[in-house]
């Protein structure tokens, strides 16, 4: 049996203190003196809190004061999209709110770009990978995953967070590795295993719907969550938003590797009392809502294209060229992955069906 809190907050009164009480509150998670790292979404450096694409830094103050409630020295760090630098990170940092909350707060925010190389004994398709050393120096690791869509794996919730471990553009060439939906979200799951979060804490006050996980709109669920079970945490999301939860590639493939609980247990809200209707998914999953097939989707440039180059330095098979003022796709070399939709500053690239001549 897995447990999963749901309570309705907003970020004025976001209850992190009673979110965890079904669990023995944060005590059972940090211990006196160990160092926490908070594993935010931090995405990229395109836009602020209000447009949902990065974990709300109230969200992240909150569970800080709690951490350090209990003892532990909380710390921040994610691995953006795009190249895992300094300068990429004190942007990102900076355009999410992070760097003031963490100034006021006096907490610390990674800037170690450092990888090393870990063996995966449990990996179903990787065996190997680099981890970032900002999470493998943590005493724990707390994961605070935001509630979003995502155009390729429809939903980006606990079972995806930690692939934020992963340094920057190894995320790019995995995606040219492992092009099938699920096959890249079993390759995240078996990240999963050597990067083990103690603790969910999911922001779902600000939530991201359409075409996530950049470029989508925010909607207003006014939900926090957290569990110990990530598998657990994104079944009880999908049941609050009406989806069917085999329908997300991650969750399908946990299902594959038995990792479903047999019971999930809500003391607080069940799915039920807090559902949503209406929440839209990106248009590359219509299909869960029609039960129909839908048209391959392909990254297609607009004209708010600016040249600015960050799709061409993402895409991991080359297919993003910026040619004069704007950026061109060759489409047979694109694999679909939506790197480039997932990293453009102007949102100047769609999904769209592409009519080959």
């Amino acid at each position: 049996m897995a447990t999963v809190s749901v309570l309705k907050a907003t970020y004025s009164d976001l209850k992190i203190d009673a979110l965890p009480a079904p669990f023995g509150g944060m005590e059972p998670f940090v211990k006196k003196n160990e160092k926490v790292l908070l594993k935010v979404n931090l995405l990229s450096a395109k836009k602020g809190p209000e447009k949902a694409v990065t974990t709300h830094p109230e969200f992240v103050r909150a569970v800080v004061r709690a951490v350090r409630k209990a003892g532990g020295e909380p710390y921040i760090g994610d691995s953006p999209a795009g190249a895992f630098s300094k300068r990429h990170l004190t942007k990102a940092y900076e355009r999410s709110g992070l760097m003031d909350m963490a100034d006021e707060e006096g907490i610390p925010l990674n800037f170690n770009t450092a990888s090393k190389k870990l063996d995966i004994p449990e990996g179903k398709r990787l065996q190997r990978s680099p981890i970032c050393e900002f999470a493998l120096r943590a005493d724990t690791v707390i994961a605070l995953p935001k509630l979003k869509t995502h155009s390729m794996q429809y939903l980006t919730l606990a079972c995806k967070i930690m692939y934020g471990v992963v340094p920057g553009l190894t995320k790019a060439k995995y995606h040219a590795q492992f092009p099938r939906k699920v096959h890249f979200a079993d390759m995240m799951l078996d990240i999963l295993t050597i990067v083990k979060p103690r603790l969910y804490i999911m922001d779902g006050i600000l939530a991201m719907q359409g075409q996530g996980p950049g470029s989508g709109d925010p909607v207003n669920l006014d939900l926090v969550l957290a569990s110990t079970d990530p598998v657990a945490m994104d079944i009880a999301v999908c049941r609050i938003l009406g989806i069917e939860p085999v329908g997300i590639p991650a969750l399908k493939m946990a299902k594959v590797r038995g990792l479903w609980p047999e019971r999930i247990d809500y003391p607080f809200q069940a799915p039920g009392g807090v559902a949503y209707r209406g929440f839209r998914l990106p248009n590359t999953a219509d299909h869960l809502l029609t039960g129909k097939k839908p048209p391959r989707k392909s990254p297609v440039i607009t004209d708010k294209c600016t040249a600015c180059g960050e799709c061409e330095r993402i895409c991991p098979k080359e297919a993003v060229k910026v040619d004069g003022s704007m950026a061109a796709v060759t489409y047979a070399r694109c694999i679909r992955c939506f790197c480039c939709h997932e990293v453009c500053p102007e949102d100047a690239i769609v999904l769209r069906s592409v009519k080959f001549h």
